[in-house]
């Protein structure tokens, strides 16, 4: 047997408290739309919102799997041994599984740890277990689905605050990871800032539009006045 040698990184830059705070009350939609504009990709796809009508926004703690080769004996730890190290209230756990739906890598013993330290949610690029007593603890989960087989053998981490692939994106330790009932997202730690001026302006825009077609404006007249389309494309 090889040597067992995961990269493990403790300490990571994240995104200032007071601009995970700022993005708490904007949808992924919005925040979608600003993305746009400033020529990110940061639209997880195929990765779903598992416990709805709870809110995720956080600093990601980043985790790679890979499969356990069979001349392995044993599963070589999980992010479970690590949680009390690395990750502080807040963050959020960001997993690459490699998109595996055979195996899961994500159950209930690690919610409630997760929960204990003030985790603001999960992101799974593969399914998780224990589906029922995750959905009773209100943990926001956001994964390609469930299934009851462990991953127990089968997995092993490759590296922790190390940079994955989630739902086709690029995840850093530190970016800034938000979900909710429509999906989740990827903002880069370095563009938050600018991300979040132009996602408040697709939000006010959206909200005086609304505000317009109640007062007796066609939808056409107020989306122009509020340069709607403009707010949601990219960048000149």
């Amino acid at each position: 047997m090889g040597d067992y040698n995961p990269t493990v990184i403790r300490q990571i830059e994240r995104v200032p408290k007071e601009v995970v705070e700022a993005f708490r009350d904007l949808s992924t939609p919005n925040v979608s739309d600003a993305l746009e504009r400033n020529r990110i990709n940061g639209v997880m796809e195929g990765i779903k919102a598992m416990v709805q009508g709870v809110k995720m926004v956080g600093p990601a703690i980043t985790v790679r799997y890979v499969p356990l080769s069979p001349a392995e004996q044993g599963t070589k730890e999980d992010i479970g041994d690590y949680l009390f190290e690395i990750a502080q209230p807040g963050d959020v756990i960001v997993i690459d599984n490699g998109g595996v739906t055979t195996y899961t890598c994500w159950g209930d013993i690690l919610t409630f740890t997760a929960i204990k330290l003030g985790i603001a949610g999960t992101v799974i690029d593969g399914v998780f277990r224990d589906y029922d007593n995750i959905l009773k603890m209100k943990y926001p989960i956001f994964a390609k689905g469930t299934l009851p087989r462990t991953g127990k053998d089968r997995l092993q981490i490759d590296g922790i605050n190390v940079p994955v692939e989630v739902g086709g994106i690029l995840v850093r330790p530190g970016d800034l990871i938000i979900g909710d009932d429509t999906g989740v997202l990827r903002v880069p730690k370095e563009r938050a800032q600018e991300v979040l001026k132009d996602a408040k302006e697709v939000e006010e825009a959206e909200r005086m539009i609304i505000e317009s077609v109640k007062s007796g404006l066609t939808l056409r007249e107020a989306r122009q006045r509020y340069r709607y389309f403009q707010l949601q494309r990219a960048k000149t």
